[in-house]
């Protein structure tokens, strides 16, 4: 972003054509993101900061719903305030505080709110800015508060970027780096770096809308620390499709010697085993217990999932699930031809979160193995910046690192369209968001769909060694 000064005359001309812009944009057909933002707060007596709201557009929708809510709209434009005042005198709102303060010093007491709204802010923020904005949200919001973004999302569809075109043209006209820099960024990392974990996330058209809770980490507080830790032990659970306790499992964990290891080293022999060993291919199922998936030796995203749960907790590692769908779109080249074509749109897809050193880590990264991955990038060598296809999505091919080294792994989750946040159990996610797909089509999946993709997996693998 430019200085404060360019800002502030940024912002008086773009008061007087915002809600022009937001109504194109919004209003005309799919998922208005502005009521999205309203149904991820359920309360009726919460406190809600919108910070940096300009003329007021996601406040607005909350306290009209809302009337029991509290609801501070919190801007340093003078002229943008100036609308959001007229809004809130239109619609007769007595539980609306307007005050004009800079986003990065709002004087306000530490957590106090309940909810932070941030919408189409970031991503015309540099990084100076990203780090004010957002460390003051985090010592605003209370300790189970929530952090609520929305903002622009990648377009892949030919649709989409065209209808997005010019205000991609716009932004990266005035933020040219950093602009491109938050817009291509994985949010779950991006916000990670910031304190905070995605929980749910929401695609609206040509925007996402997104909740985030304080991560646990260093500084949270040593109160919620105790809490992460005391209840670690329901993360340590056998269940039926997590069946550890099962004599294969105990064998191979006995041989491998991993309960000899320590905690860095454990995760990191476990993820290596599940991520190499049990080669990346298609099952029959999603919920095939942890048994059952290693007896076949290869598996994809919710099966790799359940035997890296299973293996974890047997050497007493805590671990739960992160439940999502991903637009089938990046498999392609994994899939091909009529099975590409019969798929359905949004894919069931999870991954594996685990506790260390008190701060829950993403595991996706297992899914892929590196022979495949080797292969992928011999097929693309000279590919720069966004990479999604063969089962792969992800911010770079060239520099895709998927080793263990104590953080977040990821190699599909840029492709994830709606965040169903985490679960104890593969159960619980399954019994709540099974594929859905017809008898046919699941036993033509089974006999035919997924034979074709693990022979296109293992062309993509030899071609790697």
């Amino acid at each position: 972003m430019a200085s404060k000064n360019v800002s502030k005359a940024f912002y008086k001309m773009t008061s007087k054509v915002y809600d022009t812009l937001d109504r194109m944009y919004f209003s005309a057909g799919g998922r208005n993101p502005r009521e999205v933002i309203g149904q991820m707060i359920p309360e009726d007596n919460a406190m809600i900061l919108d910070m940096c709201c300009g003329t007021f557009a996601n406040g607005l929708v909350v306290a009209k719903n809302k009337p029991g809510v509290k609801v501070i709209g919190l801007d340093r434009s003078m002229p943008m305030l100036k609308k959001a005042r007229q809004k809130v005198i239109d619609n007769g709102l007595k539980n609306v505080k307007l005050v004009c303060k800079d986003a990065t010093e709002t004087g306000i007491k530490g957590g106090t709110f309940d909810y932070v709204m941030i919408g189409l802010v970031l991503h015309e923020c540099n990084p100076d800015l990203w780090k004010g904005i957002l460390s003051e949200a985090r010592r605003l919001l209370k300790d189970n508060g929530k952090l609520l973004i929305l903002d622009w999302d990648i377009q892949e569809s030919i649709k989409g970027k065209l209808k997005f075109s010019p205000l991609y043209v716009c932004e990266t006209l005035v933020t040219p780096k950093y602009f491109k820099e938050y817009y291509y960024s994985d949010k779950r990392i991006f916000f990670n770096d910031y304190g905070f974990e995605l929980e749910r996330m929401e695609k609206c058209d040509v925007t996402f809308v997104a909740s985030f809770r304080k991560a646990s980490g260093e500084s949270q507080t040593k109160e919620s620390t105790e809490t992460v830790v005391n209840q670690s032990e329901k993360y340590l659970k056998e269940t039926q499709m997590v069946n550890y306790r099962t004599d294969s499992i105990q064998k191979l964990v006995e041989k491998r010697g991993w309960k000899n290891l320590d905690e860095f080293e454990r995760i990191g022999a476990i993820y290596d085993f599940v991520r190499n060993e049990i080669a990346f291919g298609y099952n029959r199922s999603d919920t095939l217990n942890a048994e059952e998936v290693l007896w076949d030796g290869y598996g994809q995203c919710n099966t790799k999932s359940t035997v890296l749960m299973a293996l974890l907790r047997a050497v007493g590692i805590p671990c739960r699930l992160h439940g999502s769908e991903v637009s089938k779109n990046f498999q392609r080249g994994a899939t091909s031809g009529i099975v590409s074509k019969l798929a359905p749109e949004r894919v069931v897809h999870t991954w594996v979160e685990v506790l260390y050193k008190e701060r829950w880590i993403a595991l996706e990264g297992v899914i892929t193995d590196e022979a495949y991955v080797r292969g992928v990038k011999k097929k693309f060598p000279n590919h720069k910046g966004i990479f999604k296809g063969y089962a792969i999505s992800v911010p770079s091919l060239d520099t895709l690192d998927l080793e263990w080294k104590g953080e977040d792994l990821f190699v599909q989750n840029t492709s994830v369209v709606e965040d169903y946040g985490v679960f104890e159990n593969p159960e619980d996610f399954f019994k709540e968001h099974k594929q859905k797909l017809s008898k046919l089509k699941e036993l033509a999946y089974i006999y035919y769909g997924r034979k074709v993709m693990n022979n296109n997996v293992a062309k993509v693998r030899c071609s790697g060694d």
